[in-house]
Formats: C-alpha cells, structure tokens, sequence
C-alpha cells in the first residue's frame, strides 16, 4: 500500500466526512460530558485537553461546520486534519478483509481511555514510511501477523511494531487517581482563587497514590488546612505544603511545555502531576502531586518495548517504534543520545536477549507538531533512535527511514 502524503482542502473534506459518518456522533457527545466534567472541576481542563487533542479538535471542528458551512483553519485543525487524511486514504487502499477491523479499531479507539492518540501514532508511522518509499501492509488489521505494519521496498522487508507508552506506566501516582482528588481539591481551589497573586501547593504522599476514598477525602482535608492556615499540614497520608512566593506573573497553564516548565521550576520538580485553577490575569492556584518514592517508568518502559518486539516474527529485521508521550526540550533530547540514560537502558532490556536479535533499531519519538514552510503546513516530530550493536539482519535501509534527506 501506498498512499499521497499531499492534501488540498477538497481532500480535506472527503476526510472529515468520512469520519464524521464513522464516529462523529458518538464522539461529539463523550467531548460533551467531558466538558461538562471540565465545568465541573477546571483543574481537569489541562489534563483532558492534553490527553483528547483529536477529539477536542473534531468535536470544535464539526460544531464549526455545522454554524459556518466551512471546516475552521490552523493549529490544533491542521493537526486533526493530517490525521484524517491519512487515516482516510489507508482505509481506502485496505484490501476488503481489513477494512471493517480497521473501522473497528477506530470506534473502539475513540472511546478509549487513552483516546485516538495511539491509533494516529500507528498511522503516522506508517506514513511516514511511504513517504519514504516502502510499500506497506498493515499486517495487524488483516490478521496476517501481530506486528503492526510489513514494509517492502525493492528487495528488503522490515517488520514495524509502534507502541505509544502510557504516561502512568511505572509511576507511584496514576491520572485516574489524581482526577479524583482534583474533584475533593475543587472548594479549596476556588476559595484561594478569589485571593489575588500565584498560590503554589505541593502534595507529597509517602509512596503510592491510594485509590480508596478514605485517604483521597484525607489528602484533600491535609490541602484545605494547609490552604486555610497558608502553611503545612501533614500526617501518614500525605505532607501537604503552601508555598510562599511574591510571584507577580506567569503564563496561563496550556498545552504549552514552556508554561509547565515554568510552574515546575517553581516547585524545584520534573515531570509531576500538575493542577492548576484561577481568574486569568488576576490569580493563578497551581497544586503539584508527587511521591517521596521514586518511579520505575524506565523499567516499565522497557517492558513494553521487549512486548512490542516479541510481536514480530523475528524471521525479519524488525523496527520498534516507541512514542514518548511528554513532549521533551530539543537540548534534553539531544543529551539523552549523548548520554548514558533512561533510553539506552531501555533499548538495552531489548537487545541484551538472544531472542531478540532480530529488532535492528528503536526510535524514541516525540509527539508529532504542525510545522509551516514556504507555506505548506506538515506535521513533524523529533526522535532518537538506537540501534541493535549485533542485529540478526544486516539491514542498512532501517537506518534511512529516520534520517532526514
């Protein structure tokens, strides 16, 4: 299979139509309660919007059509838009056995509590490789193997295995949990939203997150102390920490990394749970959830990167394709490579098996971003890749999937 990379707005259209008769519907009302949830508790905004980028874009973009007769234009659009076009286009080149497990994998996708994110990694992988010139067969969605794609290009095949690993894997404290105490911190927030100024609150439980209600209602009472007494408040649950600071402005939390940067930096952590409430301009309430214990994402990692290469057959040279989920600063990303880290153990845990020696490279990538040049707009990502220091296979072409021309 091979599909045009290239799209007008015609093309556009014939794509958002097309899903629309898929799952518009049903998705349009899941944005509709998560909204509502967001009304509910704005310290779950930031989290939903993250987390349901697509969906958020689609839903936007079919109220918009629906007002205006047009498809809006820009950011958040463009990337829906790439997504939809080439998940249309793969859908009409599937030979007829894979077409309605493709539709399936979509509907289930849409509704999945990781949301459409995994399903477009996949498809972005896949065409990117026949941007490269392979031609690929979607393996997974025929039921011909496990891997997710075969590529062929002239003589060579690659087996392709993407994974999208999961922000919570390994981690002491889980999302699921930490939108069920944003719901117990809502009166607290809104009170000290009223007070003018940066209110900065860290939550630092002992271990794990627990799920019972008893403790989440217990860290909650531990904030609003805290809040009320503008002090700290503690007990075998949690140590819960007011902040002072004479912090006169900040950027308005968004998807944004520069502005959740800037809010960790004052926390002195990486990588926490963030929650944030306020008045735009006037007050900002910026909660940070955190373990004593450190986590284990890297060894979870790696467990989900020795899964993604047992799926391939391992009679052909195998790419791993590994989407880390966080966006992550250009210089970090180019020291992860230099240095001894998190991604070299993972790759590691792969390469150091004799049972896997057929997977020739992973590449570690970013989220995709919408890039504009000479007035094109395409979508584009970093990565790093890893490779296998004695592969099963020689294969130089893996090495060319990734490189730029």
């Amino acid at each position: 299979m091979r599909i045009s990379i290239e799209a007008d707005r015609r093309s556009v259209t014939s794509a958002f139509d097309w899903i629309g008769g898929l799952i518009g519907s049903p998705l349009d009302k899941r944005i509709s309660a998560i909204r509502q949830q967001e009304d509910t508790n704005p310290l779950l905004a930031q989290h939903f919007r993250a987390q349901y980028s697509l969906e958020f874009a689609l839903a936007d973009a079919r109220k918009y059509r629906k007002n205006t007769g047009r498809l809006p234009k820009g950011g958040e659009f463009d990337a829906l838009y790439s997504f939809l076009v080439s998940a249309y286009r793969i859908h009409q080149a599937l030979p007829q056995q894979a077409i309605s497990a493709f539709g399936g994998q979509l509907a289930k996708a849409a509704n999945d509590a990781n949301g459409l994110r995994p399903f477009a990694y996949e498809l972005a992988i896949a065409t990117h490789l026949m941007d490269k010139g392979w031609d690929v067969e979607l393996t997974d969605y025929g039921g011909l193997a496990q891997f997710d794609f075969l590529a062929r290009r002239d003589d060579v095949e690659i087996e392709i295995e993407c994974k999208a690993a999961s922000n919570d894997r390994g981690r002491k404290i889980h999302q699921q949990e930490v939108n069920r105490l944003a719901d117990l911190l809502l009166g607290t927030t809104e009170r000290l939203a009223e007070t003018p100024g940066c209110h900065l609150i860290r939550v630092t439980v002992p271990d794990r997150l627990g799920s019972s209600n008893e403790e989440l209602n217990g860290i909650a009472a531990l904030v609003a102390n805290a809040a009320k007494q503008r002090s700290s408040s503690a007990d075998a649950l949690a140590n819960v920490d007011y902040i002072p600071n004479d912090i006169t402005s900040w950027p308005e939390p968004t998807k944004d990394v520069g502005s959740r940067l800037f809010f960790e930096q004052q926390f002195g952590l990486v990588n926490c749970h963030l929650l944030f409430h306020g008045c735009v301009g006037a007050s900002i309430v910026a909660v940070a959830i955190t373990s004593a214990k450190p986590d284990n994402v890297v060894k979870y990692i790696a467990r989900e990167a020795k899964d993604a290469a047992d799926q391939c057959s391992g009679t052909r040279p195998a790419l791993i394709a590994l989407n880390l989920v966080d966006q992550i600063p250009s210089d970090e990303l180019e020291e992860m490579l230099r240095t001894p880290g998190g991604i070299h153990r993972i790759a590691a845990a792969v390469f150091e098996s004799d049972k896997r020696t057929h997977v020739d490279s992973i590449a570690f990538t970013l989220p995709q971003r919408v890039q504009t040049y000479n007035g094109a707009t395409s979508m584009s990502g970093r990565l790093v890749r890893l490779d296998n220091p004695e592969p099963k296979f020689e294969c130089p072409a893996i090495k060319d999937i990734f490189r730029s021309p």
